[in-house]
């Protein structure tokens, strides 16, 4: 099979940056179709501002000059320069580029997932052609410009007029998608609540895995404090200041916090004036798997809905029970009381599931016990797959025997 995928990012050699989760599933997922026989084209954007193409692990990836006032994913301070660029994004028709490289490359269908900076317009080229179109929705790109729904320090509860203004394209073109696959069942349920994907398409929930690299290893509790650790960005949105405020309520000396990832130095000391009392090791950029073997416990304080966190998956592959918040894909992965906790997105809710782990450590030794035993079970990357090539079956099939529509398969 033949199969373009588009996704803002994908890193290559040349252009390594990962900003999110997409970009490392969409890699993952482009090399096994090569390995499992497909050929594979990625077109991504060109951060450079210059049209390449590269050739990485048997996938095809091509580099898109951006059309607007600057790439995606770059730190602009004007909140009208910002305004304006997403403006461009939902109005704007996709780079020609695009075309030549489908009408070249002559693919069985496309597969899109974030598409800041290419824009939606890819599904109208692709319509030109007659191909079937999968969309993957690993953000909220498709109803909030700025992709979280998380505005003013907290998750948004309605869709603002800012962001419909901003969105009305990109919502109108979902009609030309023939069906759409979710990380999560939340993630789905906001976009149909907020008119999209209404359930005239065929739907799938297709959950993340953790990455093959994870290594599940032994729980080490000894008589000192409970060491609980944060592994991703330090954004406002994934709430890594509501941990310190609720670390800082805690007994000191009670417990020792790691966090990992790129941090300033200046947020560094915001951080830590949040708890000065409290023993927080910033660790940096690390390897995940030797991350979690230095922590008993994981906290995924996320203050937005979250659609399908990786860090999450993955710090229970490593078998590291989680202390999680009831947002977005959260709740679909923890089993409360089971494999983790479900904690009230407070200062005062997360410093209580903390210090019960505290004052009982046989629950984190439950859950870690729990999560060996589940270990065996848990879908592979290769499973995803499975789901993925079984829903190109079915939209190929779609198109063969009736133009526009496809079978429905199980949600996983």
């Amino acid at each position: 099979m033949r199969i373009a995928i588009c996704n803002a990012l994908y890193p290559t050699p040349d252009d390594p940056l990962i900003f999110g989760g997409a970009e490392v599933f969409v890699r993952q997922f482009a090399e096994e179709l090569v390995q499992r026989g497909d050929t594979v084209t990625v077109l991504r954007a060109s951060l450079k501002g210059r049209r390449s193409t590269e050739n990485v692990n048997g996938v095809t990836v091509e580099f898109i000059p951006v059309r607007n006032l600057f790439p995606p994913f770059e730190e602009r301070k004007n909140p009208l320069v910002r305004l304006a660029w997403h403006a461009i994004d939902d109005r704007i028709h996709a780079s020609g580029e695009i075309q030549r490289i489908l009408d070249a490359f002559a693919p069985d269908l496309l597969h899109s997932h974030t598409l800041n900076g290419l824009s939606t317009d890819v599904w109208r080229m692709a319509k030109r052609l007659k191909l079937p179109i999968l969309h993957t929705m690993h953000d909220y790109y498709l109803i909030c410009p700025k992709c979280s729904r998380f505005k003013s320090g907290a998750s948004c509860q309605t869709t603002c007029g800012s962001c419909r203004v901003l969105s009305d394209n990109r919502r109108r073109r979902t009609a030309l998608v023939d069906a759409v696959a979710s990380v999560s069942q939340r993630t789905l349920d906001i976009h149909r609540e907020n008119g999209v994907f209404d359930g005239s398409k065929p739907t799938y929930v297709v959950r993340n895995v953790p990455n093959p690299a994870i290594v599940f290893s032994e729980l080490t509790r000894g008589p000192g404090p409970l060491t609980i650790g944060y592994l991703g960005r330090f954004s406002e949105e994934k709430g890594v200041r509501l941990l310190l405020e609720a670390v800082a309520r805690l007994r000191p000396g009670s417990v020792r916090l790691l966090l990992a990832g790129r941090v300033s130095d200046a947020e560094k000391e915001t951080l830590k004036a949040l708890a000065p009392e409290a023993d927080v090791d910033f660790v940096g950029f690390v390897s995940p798997s030797d991350f979690y073997r230095q922590v008993q416990v994981v906290v995924m304080p996320s203050i937005w809905h979250e659609p399908g966190s990786l860090a999450l998956v993955d710090a229970l592959a490593a078998g590291r029970p989680v202390i999680g918040t009831p947002f977005g894909g959260i709740p679909e992965i923890i089993e409360d009381g089971v494999t983790g906790w479900i904690a009230e997105a407070t200062p005062q809710g997360m410093s209580a599931a903390i210090s019960r782990l505290v004052a009982e450590p046989q629950l984190v030794v439950a859950a870690h016990e729990a999560l060996a035993e589940k270990r065996h079970a848990r879908r592979a990357f290769s499973d995803v797959v499975d789901d993925y090539q079984s829903i190109y079956s079915s939209l190929l099939r779609g198109r063969s025997n009736s133009p526009g529509t496809a079978a429905v398969l199980p949600l996983r």
